[in-house]
């Protein structure tokens, strides 16, 4: 089959990353073209005009009609700045080929209404800094709201396949918005030979010998762009009431965003957090890795953390890579990742409430006695589930 994969690649991203897990797989039995999202090309923040972003995606579209089967990857602000553009644009694309599917890695309707409702009275004259700047918040999320039912009606007319990373969100889209084509999977990164290269003994010791560590440290790895819904604070909290063995590797760069504005303010507030906390000594910024790095060190600490707050994520690529290759996984009870665990595709693992880190220490130290360790662990081939599961939607009719 002759392929086509619209999406960002070969970008710091998880988007990009789950791209070329797909085009890497399909690759084996099948003629595969990426056309790379390039935000030099689209989007104004990094110099591109709406005429040159538009000219891209004429171009895209062109080249698509040759293709026995499109694969959209959807954020909508690898598009454009502006949301109205963006959607503009995704139906220009999912118009040039009969047999597209689009999956989508956000769906802002999943829990925001397309309604605003201005502020009372007496609230806006109690409290009219917080409550204008609070109306303002809703207003911008309920316009991308609009756009994306426009985009709805568009998928739900021209029966376009879908594909979502949640049954919530499939429910929710076939439920309130009518979509027929609707299927979900959640995002897979690894096989079963790649798992076999990231062993934890071998990945951890390269950690231990790295910082200069005694074998006995029992090391907490946290992952991903800095950012305050990652909870790298709790984390710190955290550690600081955990015994000295305990060591936290925090393996995360700034988002280009941030690169951007020179924005460092995350890093110092974790910072200054650790020292107050006088946890600094036993902390390790590990800065930025590539994927191959970054799966070594999943595999390799002993734990991982992810003590994310709530941020209505659709699903979360390092969950997904946590689940597949950490030898202990203690997570916050979010919607994203309380959804992935309903697939059943790790069977040891802990919650802990958003915010709790006591709860978290708990589970930390006694994760164990939980879960006593196996002499054979079973091993999945999650990279290959995903691709069976895209191959069937991409070959079957849409109804």
């Amino acid at each position: 089959m002759k392929i086509a994969i619209v999406s960002t690649y070969k970008l710091e991203c998880g988007i990009a990353r789950f791209s070329e897990v797909l085009h890497r797989n399909f690759a084996s039995d099948n003629d595969v073209t990426v056309f790379e999202l390039s935000p030099q090309d689209l989007k104004k923040s990094f110099g591109a005009t709406d005429a040159e972003g538009d000219r891209f995606i004429d171009g895209i579209c062109e080249q698509l009609k040759s293709f026995d089967a499109v694969s959209i990857q959807c954020e909508y602000g690898l598009f454009s700045d502006s949301i109205s553009l963006s959607i503009a644009r995704i139906k220009r694309l999912l118009a040039a080929n009969s047999n597209t599917t689009i999956t989508f890695h956000t769906v802002f309707s999943r829990s925001t209404s397309a309604e605003t409702t201005f502020p009372s009275l007496p609230r806006l004259l109690l409290r009219p800094r917080s409550t204008l700047v609070d109306f303002a918040k809703k207003w911008r999320t309920s316009k991308t709201a609009r756009y994306e039912l426009g985009l709805f009606d568009y998928i739900r007319k021209n029966k376009i396949k879908v594909i979502v990373h949640t049954d919530t969100t499939k429910r929710v889209l076939q439920q309130r918005f009518k979509l027929q084509n609707v299927e979900c999977h959640p995002l897979c990164y690894t096989s079963e030979v790649e798992k076999s290269g990231y062993s934890h003994e071998s990945c951890r010791q390269t950690l231990i010998d790295r910082l200069g560590l005694d074998n006995d440290s029992k090391l907490v790895g946290v992952f991903g762009f800095f950012g305050g819904y990652k909870g790298f604070d709790y984390a710190i909290k955290c550690m600081a009431r955990l015994p000295e063995e305990y060591k936290l590797l925090i393996f995360s760069g700034l988002h280009p965003s941030a690169i951007k504005e020179s924005d460092t303010s995350q890093i110092d507030q974790l910072v200054g957090l650790a020292r107050k906390h006088k946890v600094l000594g036993r902390t390790f910024f590990m800065g930025s890795v590539d994927d191959a790095s970054m799966y070594r060190a999943i595999a390799g600490v002993d734990f991982s953390w992810l003590p994310y707050r709530e941020v209505g994520q659709e699903a979360s690529a390092i969950c997904s890579e946590v689940a597949e290759l950490s030898r202990r996984m203690i997570i916050s009870r979010n919607f994203a990742f309380v959804d992935y665990m309903k697939f059943n595709l790790r069977d040891d693992y802990e919650f802990f409430e958003i915010g709790n880190v006591e709860e978290l220490r708990l589970k930390t130290i006694h994760y164990d006695t939980y879960h006593p360790p196996t002499a054979a662990a079973s091993t999945r081939d999650h990279a290959a589930l995903q691709t069976r599961f895209y191959m069937d939607v991409l070959s079957k009719p849409a109804l």
